[in-house]
């Protein structure tokens, strides 16, 4: 993999990872979307880039939630990657397809580079949830090496926890992916049935990406007790798991605890090898903006 080369986070590229799209004529079902979960996720370790999640775009690159719909079903036209590099300032876009073989799963990728035009590399990748992910993992972070997109060495080992899941319950986890991402992005006011996220977690007890969706529903809920819950569920089985982290952080905002919130802040600067500084400072202004 890469050496590390400290960048000042507003030179950084952005990457977006995409839900990926089920294989064409084929039954929809979640595993896309889980994957899709799992891969934004290793992607929050790549320091070289700035941190940027699909969930703070969905709307921009969606404009109404059919869209999002039928793109998760493989049923929509293509997105014009080129054009929405441009306008969501995004440099980098992973998308691709999936395709069921017995117990694993061929996940065919493919990455552009909108700055570079017409500059993009693809690669097919075997899934077997037998291995916790690993493996899978490995090989994507081989072909982000070959894109020029590598990993930084002190980050790799945080990409590779062990995600202890089956095909089942990455279907669960997608399906309920989706249903948050639509809940979250049109302004549904009203609260998420939070019963209908424990079957992926109850699928797949020892799931990191299970048990920090269920954090992000109960914190959409406005019931930070239970999303703490979640999340510390989660940091218990990745102590590096950047997305609950960060939901930890914002329960501390939100209930109004300053060294909660700054304690989990400095964890996920620690991680991404930042300045806790900016975390404790960045802490303040969410506080203040909270009680407005």
């Amino acid at each position: 993999m890469g050496q590390s080369i400290v960048i000042k986070d507003k030179m950084k590229d952005r990457l977006i990872v995409l839900p990926l799209q089920p294989e064409k004529e084929k039954a929809y079902d979640g595993i896309g979307l889980g994957i899709h979960f799992l891969l934004g996720n290793v992607m929050a370790h790549h320091t070289g880039l700035k941190e940027f999640w699909f969930g703070w775009r969905v709307k921009k690159i969606f404009l109404k939630k059919e869209n999002l719909i039928n793109y998760c079903r493989g049923n929509d036209p293509p997105l014009d990657i080129a054009k929405l590099g441009k306008e969501q300032g995004v440099r980098y876009w992973l998308w691709g397809n999936t395709k069921r073989q017995g117990n694993m799963v061929l996940t065919s990728l493919i990455l552009t580079d909108t700055k570079e035009e017409g500059k993009q590399w693809k690669t097919d990748l075997v899934l077997d949830p037998s291995d916790p992910l690993i493996e899978f993992r490995k090989g994507f972070l081989a072909w982000l090496d070959a894109c020029g997109l590598s990993f930084p060495d002190e980050q790799v080992a945080k990409a590779l926890w062990p995600e202890q899941t089956t095909l089942k319950s990455l279907d669960l986890l997608g399906r309920d992916l989706k249903t948050y991402y639509l809940h979250s992005s049109w302004g549904d006011t009203t609260p998420l049935d939070s019963d209908l996220f424990d079957s992926a977690v109850s699928g797949a007890p020892s799931s990191y990406l299970a048990h920090d969706l269920k954090g992000w529903v109960m914190y959409k809920n406005k019931d930070y007790l239970s999303a703490e819950e979640s999340f510390l569920s989660a940091v218990k089985i990745n102590p590096n798991g950047l997305g609950a982290i960060s939901g930890l952080m914002w329960c501390g905002v939100y209930t109004q605890d300053k060294d909660k919130a700054e304690k989990w802040a400095m964890i996920k600067a620690d991680i991404r090898g930042e300045s806790r500084e900016k975390a404790r400072a960045d802490v303040k202004k969410r506080m203040e903006k909270a009680m407005q």
